[in-house]
């Protein structure tokens, strides 16, 4: 009867500190969202007018025999004057990117996890291993003044990540989507993953090292680790 005494106040302890533990890494990860977001998409992000347009090239003009004796330039000509056309106008374009967001902050799939392990491994610092199931919500209210991008959440567009109109031009800019954050034991080091969609099997996979500095978070490096 007195062990009960003794273990059920520690019991409640612990299960407090731990729900105080979650909640407070859930603000700390509300926090760095707003301060890194638009930083971090401007870092991960590819313009399609760039990323997925390839310069025109030049045929191969081959014998009866298949050896290829020359090219032909006629239609590189021509294609080559209207890409250089389109690029001047895509330099000299203010108008602001639109970027599909997912509203979700995802936990990490087990390979995202696995390399998050590995990378704080060979920074020689313990996981926090705390872990909220709590999914945090980016409000894209909260950067409608930047300068760059315009913000839409993902589901907003009833083709999902599909981002190309029937003509071939581009109806937005790509999708982002970040994990959540996973932090070290002294909470001055966090790691997330961060991925730019082009298209449907088309994207780019990256970890986001950030450390807090002078009690800022700032992100400290990028790491691309996929592309499909």
């Amino acid at each position: 009867m007195r062990k009960l005494k003794i273990i059920f106040p520690l019991i409640i302890f612990f299960t407090i500190f731990s729900c105080e533990r979650k909640n407070y890494n859930l603000e700390i990860e509300k926090e760095i969202i707003n301060d890194l977001f638009v930083e971090m998409v401007d870092s991960i992000h590819k313009d399609p007018r760039i990323y997925l347009t390839m310069p025109p090239f030049l045929d191969n003009i081959y014998d009866q025999k298949g050896n290829k004796i020359g090219v032909d330039s006629t239609r590189y000509k021509i294609e080559i004057i209207q890409f250089n056309h389109k690029e001047e106008l895509r330099k000299k374009d203010t108008s602001k990117l639109v970027i599909g967001v997912s509203d979700k902050i995802y936990q990490p799939s087990k390979n995202e996890y696995e390399s998050i392990q590995s990378y704080f491994k060979t920074l020689q610092l313990h996981i926090d291993t705390t872990r909220n199931p709590i999914k945090n919500r980016i409000d894209i209210e909260n950067f409608k003044n930047n300068n760059k991008f315009r913000f839409k959440y993902l589901s907003e567009f009833p083709e999902g990540v599909n981002i190309r109109n029937n003509d071939g031009t581009f109806k937005f800019s790509g999708g982002i989507a970040f994990s959540k954050i996973i932090f070290d034991e002294r909470k001055q080091i966090g790691i997330l993953c961060g991925n730019y969609l082009c298209e449907l099997r088309c994207g780019i996979g990256y970890l986001i090292i950030i450390e807090k500095i002078n009690n800022k978070w700032k992100i400290k490096k990028i790491e691309q680790t996929w592309q499909s």
